[in-house]
């Protein structure tokens, strides 16, 4: 499915995370597992069964204790779950990235969802998945698990490999926690509720009788609940790396999907083997306060220019690109782990401005339901043009920069007053405007900066 800026780096991110405001908030953080993945190395674990309450929902998520059939919330203690996944071979180890992770256990109360044998049929709670991140890494929001009959406390984990959509390899174990640890939380609601347990991990059917490393999660106790951190090592087979493929007229506007892009403005890139894995930038990747001109070991060139890539998966990467450079003919290169793609020749401007958009709307901060006649807005879009003062390729404006041009904008064909037009964030160009006399309805929203306009056919709904 096509992924815009507003999707695969997501419109929040688009419109506040190069703001300077609230961007740490925004971008989240690197674990302290996360940054220590690649450098540890351990065993690979052992093999244990998937047991009887595997059910493949395909839940890509982080927070696995919201049910989808009707969001409510699983009650329990909270468990901020962290899992470094290691390629263990006979050179050593290393983080495996782009591997399909699946966790799955038991509520409070001991039971499992999507399983007739305790009437959750159609349920989804505690079950999902994430793919593993460039330092091996997946985190998972979800609850302490209970107990049932027979068995200790553990939660099940799944490590696949994928060529497309076919499984490569697999890697199937269980995690298992501090019996200690545990008999202290089941004193506390919900788990309290219930009988004492009837089995601890000397007891384990499946833990006494495996051979070889066992999974223990490492616990620390935090104002919430309590974090655990586990280092998995697999020896998967992966598919083969594959050079990078532009699609031909696959380098556009990130705001309008025209073809062409403009300078230090949002383009997107479609293609094919771009990326090993789906990746979008953190905190973390920031360099010295500027964008990155690698994510995830990807990397997009503009002739000898670096661009700078915020989202990057197998078929998209959305960019920032260089700010400068000779205007016209140029050609678009991405690299990773497997070479380089053929050079995709795009045009290269200075303008080529467009609205970010939410359907047939232009995107606004406060949603679609409609403004009204005197309301002041704020329009988002890129490829407005240079700046005064000029900005640096990759640059995080620390505060709003004036467009070097002006800039007029009409609804429904009406002026709109400007009382602003710059860059509020990286490549992110923002408008105020005061919504000009006019009925009720949707208007086309056009802008105009140095003889280039927006696309037609973005709307603006207002409600008097």
């Amino acid at each position: 499915m096509t992924t815009n800026l507003i999707e695969g780096f997501s419109r929040r991110r688009a419109l506040a995370l190069m703001g300077g405001v609230g961007a740490g908030a925004l971008l989240g953080s690197v674990s302290e597992g996360d940054a220590q993945a690649a450098g540890a190395c351990v065993p690979v674990a052992a093999q244990q069964t998937e047991g009887p309450y595997w059910v493949e929902e395909m839940l890509n998520r982080v927070d696995v204790r919201v049910d989808p059939s009707d969001n409510s919330v699983r009650p329990g203690t909270l468990l901020a779950l962290s899992m470094n996944i290691h390629e263990v071979t006979s050179a050593g180890c290393t983080a495996l990235a782009g591997a399909h992770v699946d966790i799955w256990h038991c509520d409070a109360g001991g039971l499992y969802s999507d399983v007739a044998a305790n009437n959750t049929v159609g349920r989804k709670f505690l079950r999902g998945y994430q793919i593993s991140d460039d330092n091996g890494s997946v985190q998972f929001t979800t609850v302490y698990p209970g107990w049932y009959s027979g068995r200790t406390i553990h939660i099940h984990v799944r490590v696949r490999t994928y060529s497309g959509t076919q499984v490569v390899d697999v890697s199937t174990a269980q995690v298992f926690f501090d019996d200690a640890v545990t008999d202290q939380i089941f004193t506390q609601a919900p788990y309290n509720t219930r009988r004492a347990r009837d089995t601890r991990n000397a007891n384990d059917m499946v833990l006494t009788q495996t051979s070889g490393p066992v999974l223990y999660a490492t616990l620390t106790q935090t104002p919430a609940g309590y974090a655990a951190a586990v280092d998995i090592g697999v020896n998967l087979k992966t598919a083969p790396a594959a050079k990078p493929a532009v699609t031909a007229g696959g380098v556009v506007n990130a705001a309008s999907f025209q073809p062409g892009m403009a300078q230090g403005s949002w383009v997107s890139i479609f293609g094919q083997n771009l990326a090993a894995a789906t990746r979008s930038l953190t905190q973390a990747d920031l360099v010295n306060g500027n964008l990155p001109t690698t994510l995830g070991g990807v990397s997009v060139q503009v002739d000898a220019q670096s661009a700078y890539p915020v989202f990057v998966s197998p078929t998209q990467i959305n960019a920032l690109t260089p700010a400068g450079g000779a205007a016209g003919s140029a050609n678009v290169t991405v690299t990773n782990s497997a070479g380089t793609s053929a050079q995709a020749p795009v045009n290269f401007a200075v303008f080529q401005p467009a609205f970010f958009v939410a359907g047939l709307y232009v995107a606004l901060a406060n949603g679609n339901a409609g403004v009204k006649p005197g309301d002041s807005i704020e329009l988002y879009g890129t490829g407005f043009g240079p700046t005064t003062p000029a900005i640096a390729s990759g640059a995080i404006p620390s505060a709003a920069l004036p467009l070097a041009n002006d800039v007029a904008v009409t609804i429904g064909g009406a002026a709109a007053k400007v009382a602003f037009a710059g860059l509020s964030g990286a490549g992110l160009y923002q408008l105020n405007v005061t919504v000009p006399a006019m009925a009720d309805g949707d208007h086309e929203v056009i802008a105009q900066v140095s003889g280039f306009r927006t696309p037609a056919g973005v709307l603006l709904k207002t409600k008097n």
